[in-house]
């Protein structure tokens, strides 16, 4: 009988070899214990990736979909918060002009067109609100804000009521400012773009529609009606108490007749809410079908996977023993 041996050289590549493979194993195994899944899709599938590539493909998807929802739904959001200060401000300048009411004095008249306001800065302030670098009501021109300071608009009627006498002229002048198409509103008050914002893609085929503006009417309709008191403190019309008081009922007027258009613009704007909640309700339902199907065909038995990785790691700990005591040979321990 013939005996076969093999070079120290050749049995060194041989153990370096088998070392390698169990590290590779062990890496693998390990990695698949901890993630659940199997690292070698292709074995798993035959090298057909058909089933994964869409899978992974829709996924992707839906995470584009739900960042949309999540950034249109802060969006939407914060324009509601903003519109509900609106509206609270309007209520209560309301409650203030009807207070005042045609028996006023001259400091209850200067009181209340104080207060008034105040709350315009604070409307055009509310209207120049912006979430994340963005502003909500500036239409397309998210990078600037929606209207020039309130204090810029005051001086900006100011000039235009120039001459005028009465309540009546003051409040037609007004009227032109913030409604002639080329007036003063559309040139130096309102700094947006008339151009609405595009719909956000928050699902498949289902988009999010917030195209409102301080370029909207009911926008525009809301400042004029407390830019009329404002202008009150001022000192427009300064001296005659009557026309002054008529200027702060046309004020009480407008606002009141604006109110209905406030609610059905939030009531909209809820509406947008709603749709973009319950798309991404569905998203969320879809996303995790999805994840379940993707487990099915990908996950690995932990306890298989396991028995393997320790089974691995005895043949490694085999192996180094052996390289370690075939290190330590001489010729004297080979004779013995």
């Amino acid at each position: 009988m013939s005996l076969t041996s093999i070079g120290d050289m050749a049995q060194t590549f041989m153990i370096r070899q088998q070392n390698t493979h169990l590290k590779t194993t062990a890496t693998r195994l390990a990695l698949e214990l901890s993630t659940g899944y199997t690292s070698d899709v292709s074995k798993r599938f035959s090298g057909d990736f058909t089933i994964t590539s869409g899978l992974e493909t829709s996924l992707n998807a839906l995470r584009a979909y739900k960042s949309s929802a999540m950034e249109a739904g802060n969006f939407a959001s914060t324009m509601q918060t903003a519109m509900g200060h609106i509206q609270d401000q309007t209520i209560s300048a309301v409650t203030s002009l009807m207070l005042t009411g045609n028996s006023a004095s001259q400091i209850q008249i200067d009181n209340t067109a104080a207060d008034v306001h105040q709350k315009f800065e604070a409307v055009v302030s509310a209207l120049n609100t912006q979430v994340g670098g963005r502003s909500l009501f500036a239409g397309t021109a998210t990078d600037k804000p929606a209207l020039a300071s309130a204090a810029s608009i005051i001086a900006d009627l100011q000039i235009a009521i120039t001459g005028q006498t009465t309540a009546a002229g003051v409040e037609a002048a007004v009227n032109t400012w913030f409604d002639a198409s080329g007036g003063g509103y559309e040139t130096t008050g309102y700094l947006g773009s008339t151009t609405k914002l595009s719909p956000f893609v928050i699902g498949s085929g289902q988009k999010a529609e917030i195209s409102f503006s301080a370029d909207d009417s009911t926008i525009r309709d809301t400042l004029k009606g407390l830019a009329l008191a404002a202008l009150v403190s001022e000192g427009v019309l300064s001296g005659n108490i009557t026309e002054q008081t008529q200027l702060i009922n046309s004020a009480r007027d407008n606002l009141l007749s604006v109110g209905e258009k406030q609610v059905q613009m939030r009531a909209n704007l809820g509406t947008v809410e709603a749709h973009i909640e319950t798309v991404s309700v569905q998203s969320a339902s879809e996303t995790s079908a999805l994840e379940i199907l993707k487990a099915n065909l990908l996950s690995v038995d932990p306890y298989e996977t396991a028995s393997e990785l320790q089974a691995v790691q005895t043949q490694l700990e085999t192996l180094y023993a052996l390289t370690a005591r075939m290190s330590r040979l001489s010729l004297v321990d080979f004779l013995r």
